[in-house]
C-alpha cells in the first residue's frame, strides 16, 4: 500500500511501528497527539512546516523494506 497525503496520521502509524521514527525525524511527534486521530498527512505537514514530498517519500520507502 502506498501512503498518500490524504490519509489520516493515525492510520499510517498503525501500518508499521517503525514509522513513528520517521514522523519524529521530520519533527512530527504524532504518537499520543490528539490531532493524529483527525489530521491527514498533508494537514500535519502544513501545520508544522514540514516538506510533504520528502515525508511521504521517507514513509513509503520504509514500508517497502
Amino acid at each position: 500500500m502506498i501512503v498518500t497525503e490524504n490519509m489520516k496520521v493515525c492510520d499510517v502509524l498503525e501500518m508499521d511501528e517503525d514509522l513513528e521514527g520517521i514522523f519524529i525525524k521530520h519533527g512530527l511527534n504524532c504518537v499520543g497527539c490528539p490531532g493524529a486521530n483527525q489530521e491527514t498527512i498533508i494537514e500535519a505537514a502544513e501545520g508544522h512546516g514540514i516538506n510533504l514530498g520528502i515525508l511521504l517519500e521517507d514513509i513509503n520507502k520504509a514500508l517497502l523494506k
